[in-house]
């Protein structure tokens, strides 16, 4: 059947239409009915009160200068807060040893601006670096001096609250989200790990060994009792602390 040069011409105009047209909608961040921060994709979004998109983190390492660099991140519940931590590596010429790590700490407040640092954080074997409580309060924070761990507890604006270690190695840390109780598994090689549980108000402290543990693995609520599976390890209510944290 032959078409006629018209009707062909009529039938390409959408295809080529559509094949210049720019996916603009699908790169474009959707508007929020709430501002703040949230955590999507490989990105940091923030969003001012009117739901617009202010400003984006990308959270994708690479290599600046031929030195590796890698940045994660993450928001609080509410979206009020967010956190970067950004290290930095130099190799000697052979690139046998890491000649030097450099890591900086910052957290974003709800207008987008950095409200304080820190370049002693540093990521735990397993998780992430900070936990928020429920209402964005309180921090955990994962730290490291030298060959020396710690876990520390701050208020939103910085301020030390409590804090335990030193450590040769933590594996993990949690937080009650009332930001109360928190506990910090940490370990000694060829020996067995310890669960280390401490009330951040009372400054009070108890050390269990991971291996007394359900499968090793525990937690503590808001309510101040640690449980591991249907077993209640300890309760800071009935429990008279053995040290102070510091």
């Amino acid at each position: 059947m032959k078409v006629s040069p018209l009707v062909l011409a009529l039938a390409l105009i959408p295809a080529a239409a559509g094949a210049t047209e720019a996916p603009v909608l699908a790169d474009m961040a959707p508007t929020r009915s709430a501002p703040g921060w949230i955590k999507q994709g490989g990105s940091l979004l923030h969003y001012d009160p009117d739901g617009s998109l202010t400003q984006e983190i990308s959270l994708r390492g690479g290599e600046e200068n031929g030195i590796p660099h890698e940045l994660k991140g993450g928001a609080s519940a509410d979206g009020r807060l967010a956190w970067t931590l950004e290290s930095r590596q130099a190799w000697d010429p052979l690139k046998s040893k890491t000649a030097e790590t450099r890591r900086l700490f910052r957290l974003l407040g709800s207008a987008g601006q950095e409200l304080w640092k820190d370049d002693g954080v540093d990521l735990p074997e397993r998780g992430e670096p900070v936990i928020f409580s429920a209402d964005g309060q309180t921090l955990l924070l994962s730290r490291r001096t030298g060959d020396d761990w710690s876990v520390e507890a701050r208020t939103w604006m910085g301020v030390l609250r409590a804090g335990v270690g030193p450590f040769p190695r933590l594996i993990s840390m949690a937080l009650s989200p009332n930001g109360r109780y928190a506990l910090a598994r940490w370990g000694v090689l060829e020996k067995s790990d310890t669960h280390t549980f401490f009330d951040i108000a009372a400054k009070k402290r108890r050390d269990v060994p991971s291996s007394d543990l359900f499968l090793g693995v525990a937690h503590i609520g808001d309510d101040g009792v640690a449980r591991s599976g249907s077993k209640v390890v300890l309760s800071f209510e009935v429990a008279t602390s053995t040290a102070e944290a510091k």
